[in-house]
């Protein structure tokens, strides 16, 4: 166990951000200075290789309605799921018939044109207005009910390509940054991003996937899962203690204790972290940038022969999404309507060094056992043919910083919960880039190489 400190994302405001919409913003410009310098300082190599992205109107209420899909996908009869995710244009690229998988992941190919027609289009149409804003956040998620099921691959679409836009944007910001013009035509060359709707399994959901198949093969009825519930719609003697409701009724995540920018709260130790207890490995995204959706937390509860979803706090205060940086471990928290950018290792490399990719993972919460993680994810790459290295970047220069500041390990009597140790436990499960990138590589022999050694048989990650 090794203690995890909170840390508050900073924040980019997409109004702030649109201004790169249009080429003739002059440098001198404050929004486009604000945007560059948040870029630069955030995911250059002195930053935490994340940043958020704030204000995004309408965009909150896809998330809304489509993250509690992933729950319903997760706990499905595979053959009614495989039928359903075909008729949507989905697949899967984790063995949705392993009854004690950890995640379960939907994913789509979305193909972009490279214009960003869906974000000039918000902007055009004054998208940043309060009132905007005040009605996506006060929409119930699960208003359309059983339409939202049926519109599935519409609403990852939809989704997924505003996000796509988002991370094509960044990367211009990026690009501007770092005085080098790669990133934005790497990625819109392309053309095509993975969108991956994940679900992140709580105890609960195992035992209900194995009591499933255990009846399924009795001809026994299974355990219902109900769409996505309000707190309204339950008993009052039944609400999870860590729902909250609007005045309309409608259930909300509160963002009052997450959304705090106080600079007195950062540094403060957010949680304990085990090397055992992880939704997903230790790993870099080898691809330029990740864009996520803040993640949604599910408490499920048995309700006569039903499963209700009920919306409630992160656990522990934090998205339990951690970052190693240096020597230390991070606990991010961000506000739920935020979109997160991260950084892959192919930025890295394409920059050569001056962006930072991020080694993070996902843990479990420690007490909340029926607690599940639902979020959606949307990965920008290069082509495959895309040559990545390039002279003058070290390959090891990551690397050889976290092991410098790892190799001075104690005498070993502090025990296993010694910081050093943890960190050294840490980089045992991450491939060195040097083992997997070569001189004159194509990104499609990067990430063949890079799949191998985290997951391949003899990969070192390859039980997770």
């Amino acid at each position: 166990m090794a203690a995890a400190t909170a840390l508050d994302i900073a924040e980019l405001p997409f109004s702030d951000l649109v201004v790169l919409l249009s080429p003739e913003t002059p440098a001198d410009d404050g929004r486009f200075r604000r945007v560059v310098e948040a870029v630069a300082t955030e995911l250059g190599r002195g930053g935490s290789g994340l940043l958020a992205v704030a204000g995004v109107p309408r965009v909150g209420a896809l998330r809304r309605r489509l993250l509690p899909l992933a729950r319903r996908l997760a706990l499905m009869d595979h053959p009614i799921r495989s039928q359903l995710l075909k008729k949507h244009g989905l697949g899967s690229d984790v063995p949705l018939k392993k009854l004690n998988r950890s995640v379960s992941s939907f994913a789509q190919l979305l193909r972009h044109s490279g214009e960003l027609t869906l974000l000039e289009s918000v902007n055009n149409n004054n998208g940043f207005n309060s009132s905007d804003k005040i009605q996506d956040c006060n929409q119930s998620v699960d208003a359309n009910g059983d339409d939202d099921m049926e519109n599935l691959g519409g609403l990852v679409k939809e989704l997924g390509l505003y996000m796509m836009e988002l991370g094509i944007l960044v990367a211009r910001a990026c690009d501007i940054a770092i005085g080098r013009g790669q990133l934005e035509q790497s990625i819109t060359d392309f053309g095509t991003a993975k969108a991956r709707l994940i679900h992140y399994h709580s105890e609960l959901d195992n035992n209900v996937i194995r009591d499933n198949s255990t009846k399924r093969k009795g001809s026994v009825s299974k355990v219902a899962v109900k769409p996505y519930q309000s707190c309204s719609e339950r008993r009052s003697e039944s609400l999870c203690p860590c729902c909250i409701k609007s005045e309309d009724g409608t259930t909300v995540m509160s963002i009052k204790e997450n959304d705090s920018k106080d600079a007195s709260i950062q540094g403060q130790a957010a949680a304990e972290i085990s090397l055992l207890n992880l939704w997903q490995e230790w790993h870099y995204d080898y691809g330029i940038l990740t864009v996520l959706t803040a993640p949604l937390f599910l408490s499920a509860s048995e309700d006569e022969n039903s499963l209700v979803n009920l919306e409630c706090h992160p656990p522990d205060g934090h998205t339990h999404l951690h970052l190693c940086n240096g020597r230390k471990i991070f606990s991010v928290r961000c506000s739920p309507e935020n979109f997160i950018v991260q950084v892959g290792e192919a930025a890295d490399i394409l920059s050569q060094g001056k962006l930072k990719s991020t080694l993070h993972a996902v843990s479990r919460p420690l007490t909340s056992t029926d607690i599940s993680r639902e979020t959606f994810v949307v990965f920008l790459q290069p082509s495959w043919d895309k040559t990545l290295a390039y002279p003058g970047y070290s390959l090891d220069e990551g690397e050889s910083i976290l092991s410098k500041e790892t190799s001075d390990v104690s005498d070993g009597s502090a025990g296993p919960c010694d910081e050093d140790t943890f960190m050294q436990e840490i980089l045992k499960r991450i491939p060195p880039m040097s083992s997997r990138l070569k001189e004159g590589m194509t990104f499609a022999e990067f990430s063949r190489q890079t799949t191998k050694q985290y997951y391949g048989g003899s990969g070192i990650q390859q039980n997770n």
